[in-house]
Formats: C-alpha cells, structure tokens, sequence
C-alpha cells in the first residue's frame, strides 16, 4: 500500500486552547469567554489502566484536521477513577465534525494518543457525529460512553525496522501502528486502531544508524492483528498525509500477558512521492 494515508493524531500540549470545567457530579460555572458551549457527561465503563496519565475531551471543526492547531483540546485531563463525569468547552459558533475522547499512557516515549470515545453518526455513513453551534442553538449536549478496556495494553509486539537509508532530513514524524483490520476508509483509522507510537526517528537510543534500523515495541491490546505498518510525514505536508512505508506480512493473534518477537517490517523510502523526501 503506498500513497497518502488519511490517519489523525493529537498531541497533549499543541492543541489550541479551549476551555473545560469539569466535576465529578456537578460542573462550576464560571465566565465563558466564547458563546457556544458543549456539555458532555462521560460516562467510563471498566477500571483505568495502570499506565493512564490522562483523558482529555477534543472537538475538531474538521475532521481529519489538516494541522493540530485546528483541534480544540481540553488543557487539563477530566477526572480519572469516576463512573460518570460532567464537562463542558465552550466554543465559537460553527460547525465541528467531531467530539471525542483521547487517553493518553505513560509507557510510550512520544505519548501521543488513542481514541477512547469517538461517537458515530448512523444516519451519515458511520461517520463521526457532526454538531453545530449557532446563536439560535448555541449549546450541544451529547453522552459519551468510555470503555477503559479499549486501551488497556496487556500485551505487546516487537521486532526490527528496517529502513532502506537515513532519515529525510524534513522528516516530521514516523510511527509504527496496528490494526485489528486493514484500514480501507479515513475512518477505519481510528476506529479499528489498536496501538500507535511516533516514537521512531534517527534520535532514538533504539535507532542503529549504520545498518538504518529501529527496534521497536510496541504495547497492544490482546485479540487480532490484521495491518501492522511504518507510517511517515514530512515537515511540509498536513496530518492527514502520511504515507505508509511498509507493512508487515501477515496477520497476528495474542493472549493476554502474551508477547511475540520478532516482528519485522521493511520500510521503503522510495515509496515517498518525489520531493518529499529532501
């Protein structure tokens, strides 16, 4: 599979600021410095994992974003341990393609995030549930239901990348990523996403320069494999242009506590389109 991979992220800290009052059972209202407001009661099933370091509630105007200063991202995680949590961001007026959940561990080197809510719209393809504020609705309320055992990594893979060179010097960032299926559609980025680290790049301890490999492990959730691949996006290009390097051959299962080795992938630099890779 080659070309630009329609794939979305966000990462703690660089999203645009927006505003979140957040409680257990009742939210402090306080001045709202923009006039429309979202209200999200959370509603978490399972206990957290061990390694959670945060949840955070994001909203994209466009989905996928075209760069991540167009998410607006809750600057502090909700509550971790509660049942059910009320939040609210208040927003500009306009329309917003998607509101979701993102859970952040502190097992991965780059600490970039998975999806822990993403409600759909049944009614427009199974495409993420779209929203509008305005002055004649300017609030939305929406439930949003968090199964803390979608990201619970208890097992895991490893094995070698083997690139074909040195990084691009505009390298903007290379992950490894798994897939319980092949991705097909922009959504089934997200939703059939097991685990994703950007932690790959010539800086890394786990980087081999003279032979251009990278060791890598990466913690997933027990249960299917079908599409394991070497993600890569050049300084210049949007977050939704990443162009898939390589892929690996072949499907996984695991147990849980179960770790498989030996997982190798060849990533292709000649696959970048010409001029990217300068």
């Amino acid at each position: 599979m080659t070309g630009p991979v329609k794939l979305f992220r966000v990462a703690a800290g660089l999203m645009a600021a927006a505003v979140i009052v957040w409680s257990g059972c009742r939210i402090s209202h306080g001045l709202a410095p923009l006039p429309g407001t979202v209200k999200a009661r959370v509603i978490f099933r399972n206990d957290p994992p061990d390694n959670t370091q945060g949840i955070y509630l994001s909203v994209a105007p466009e989905f996928p974003p075209q760069a991540i200063n167009q998410m607006y991202h809750s600057p502090n995680s909700l509550p971790i341990g509660l049942d059910t949590v009320h939040a609210e961001i208040v927003l500009p007026y306009g329309h917003y393609d998607a509101i979701c959940l993102w859970w952040y561990n502190r097992d991965t080197e780059s600490n970039f995030a998975d999806i822990l809510g993403l409600p759909l719209n049944p009614e427009n393809n199974l495409a993420p549930l779209d929203f509008t504020l305005s002055e004649s609705e300017p609030e939305f309320s929406i439930d949003l239901y968090a199964n803390w055992d979608t990201v619970k990594r208890d097992a895991s893979i490893s094995g070698t990348i083997r690139f074909g060179g040195p990084f691009p010097k505009n390298t903007q960032a290379t992950a490894v990523a798994a897939y319980r299926f092949e991705p097909k559609d922009d959504i089934h980025y997200l939703v059939w996403l097991k685990s994703i680290d950007f932690s790959i790049g010539p800086e890394s301890p786990h980087y081999n320069s003279a032979a251009n490999t990278y060791d890598y492990t990466l913690p997933v959730r027990h249960g299917g494999i079908d599409y394991l691949a070497v993600f890569w996006l050049a300084e210049e290009d949007a977050m939704t242009e990443f162009t898939v390097l390589g892929v690996y051959d072949g499907q996984l299962s695991l147990e849980a506590g179960e770790h498989l080795g030996g997982i190798d992938i060849t990533a292709d630099w000649n696959i970048i389109p010409a001029g990217s890779g300068q």
